[in-house]
């Protein structure tokens, strides 16, 4: 069997690099976040989750436009 000098593969650059400036960093701050949606995933019970999907086809509606108004979910049974 030959031996074959392989050089080895080039190293990647470590971190994320530098910062972005303050100035840069805070204008995003300042953005109007009304009307977005984003995703909030957390753990309910099962039964809850049955619940709020079955409210939202009783009212014609999706679970994603009832969950913003938590008083919409005020008449939801909340069972542990």
């Amino acid at each position: 069997m030959n031996h074959v000098k392989i050089p080895p593969p080039p190293k990647k650059p470590s971190g994320k690099g530098l910062p972005p400036p303050a100035t840069e960093a805070s204008t995003n701050l300042n953005k109007s976040m009304e009307g977005d949606f984003v995703a909030f995933n957390f753990r309910v019970p099962a039964e809850f989750r049955k619940n709020v999907r079955q409210y939202a086809l009783d009212n014609d509606t999706t679970a994603v436009r009832i969950t913003p108004n938590p008083a919409s979910l005020c008449s939801l049974p909340f069972t542990s």
